[in-house]
């Protein structure tokens, strides 16, 4: 399990990320180390049990920054069960408290059909199960959120 971030590294192993040099961490791996890839099943099932048994096995830079900065969720159907457990993992993170002083986004397209009987029911219930953890949800696809977002930044809010 250990490996599957990536990044440059500090003194003891920690990540000393910055403004030139942002960490992005892979936690399910990257194409160019394959050996620490998740790709099946059971390596997902190996790794949920070796985060939730051995929090080490991020970094402490990580694990602070899931803690204490904003977080932004894109990519993922936030009614995936490999979501929930994920989020609540990262919701029990050491320090979660300090969570509260961000602002916290996930960009979500409607609930599939198919997948949810009645979907305005649906979400209804996403929006109030991630309001407990103050995570705004934007209904949308991950490409409309981050064009919005580019809008914003550039002062051209749509």
């Amino acid at each position: 399990m250990a490996g599957r971030g990536g990044g440059g590294g500090g003194a003891g192993g920690e990540l000393r990320p910055d403004v030139a040099r942002p960490l992005v961490y892979h936690l399910f791996g990257r194409l160019d180390a394959r050996d620490a890839m998740v790709l099946t099943e059971d390596d997902y099932f190996d790794f949920l049990i070796g985060v939730t048994g051995n929090r080490d096995l991020i970094p402490v830079t990580v694990r602070r920054a899931l803690a204490d900065t904003a977080l932004l969720f894109l990519g993922f159907h936030m009614e995936d069960w490999n979501f929930r457990v994920l989020f609540r993992s990262i919701m029990s993170q050491q320090g979660g408290g300090r969570r509260k002083r961000y602002a916290h986004i996930a960009a979500q397209i409607d609930p599939e059909q198919g997948r949810a009987v009645d979907i305005e029911r649906a979400r209804r219930y996403l929006e109030e199960y991630f309001d407990e953890a103050d995570i705004t949800i934007y209904w949308g696809s991950a490409e409309d959120f981050l064009a919005e977002l580019r809008g914003r930044l550039e002062g051209k809010a749509t």
